[in-house]
C-alpha cells in the first residue's frame, strides 16, 4: 500500500480553509485549492468525495463539539428547579460557548461568514431552535399567573441572540470584547425575561 506523504493531508486542509475563508464555500475552487497545496484535485476527490466533503472535514468536528456544549447546557437549565438556577446554568452555558468558540475562532468564521451553499449555512438557525423550544418550556414552568409571553417574542428573541454571536465573530472582535459584551447580555436578559415573566424574586 502507498504511503500516504507525511503533511500532505494538512497542507491540503489549510490550503483549503484559506480558500474557503477568502471566497466563501460556493466560490471555493477546487482546482485553486490543488494548485495551493500541491495535490491533484484526482486526490482531493479521493479524500474527501468532494468539495462538501473538504469543508466537512475542516469543521465537523468543531460543529459538533459546540452541539454537545449547548445541549448539555440547555439540558442542565431545562432541569433547574427555580428560575435563578436556570439562569446560572444558563449564564455558565454562554461562558463555555464564548470559550469554545474563541479556542476554534477560525473554524467559526467559516461556518458563520462562509458557508452558504454547504450543509452546514443553517447552522445558526438550528441552535437558535434549540433556544427557542428551551425557552417556551422555561415561559411555560416559570411565568408568574396572568403574565404571557408570546411566541413570536420568543423566536425572534433566540435568533438575536445567536445574531449577537455571528456578529463577534464576523467583526473578528477580540476575546476581551465578546466577554464585554456577554456580561452585558446577561445582565439584560435577566432583567428583560423577570419583567416579560412577572418574576419579581
Amino acid at each position: 500500500m502507498r504511503q500516504e506523504t507525511v503533511g500532505v493531508t494538512e497542507n491540503l486542509l489549510k490550503s483549503a480553509t484559506e480558500e474557503f475563508l477568502e471566497k466563501g464555500f460556493m466560490k471555493a475552487s477546487l482546482r485553486n485549492i490543488s494548485a495551493k497545496s500541491g495535490v491533484s484535485t484526482n486526490s482531493i476527490y479521493t479524500r474527501f468525495k468532494d468539495k462538501e466533503g473538504l469543508f466537512s472535514a475542516i469543521v465537523k468536528d468543531t460543529v459538533d463539539g459546540l452541539m454537545a456544549i449547548y445541549l448539555d447546557s440547555t439540558q442542565k437549565a431545562t432541569y433547574s428547579p427555580n428560575p435563578s438556577q436556570a439562569d446560572q446554568e444558563g449564564e455558565e452555558g454562554m461562558d463555555l460557548v464564548l470559550d469554545y468558540i474563541y479556542q476554534h475562532f477560525i473554524e467559526f468564521k467559516l461556518i458563520f461568514c462562509c458557508s452558504t451553499g454547504s450543509q452546514y449555512e443553517h447552522f445558526l438557525d438550528e441552535l437558535g431552535k434549540i433556544e427557542e423550544s428551551y425557552y417556551q418550556e422555561f415561559v411555560e414552568k416559570y411565568s408568574k399567573e396572568g403574565f404571557i409571553v408570546d411566541s413570536f417574542f420568543i423566536h425572534v428573541y433566540c435568533r438575536v441572540g445567536w445574531q449577537m454571536v455571528y456578529e463577534l465573530v464576523a467583526h473578528d472582535c477580540s476575546y476581551k470584547e465578546a466577554q464585554s459584551l456577554m456580561n452585558s447580555t446577561k445582565l439584560f436578559n435577566i432583567a428583560g425575561w423577570k419583567a416579560v415573566m412577572g418574576i419579581d424574586e
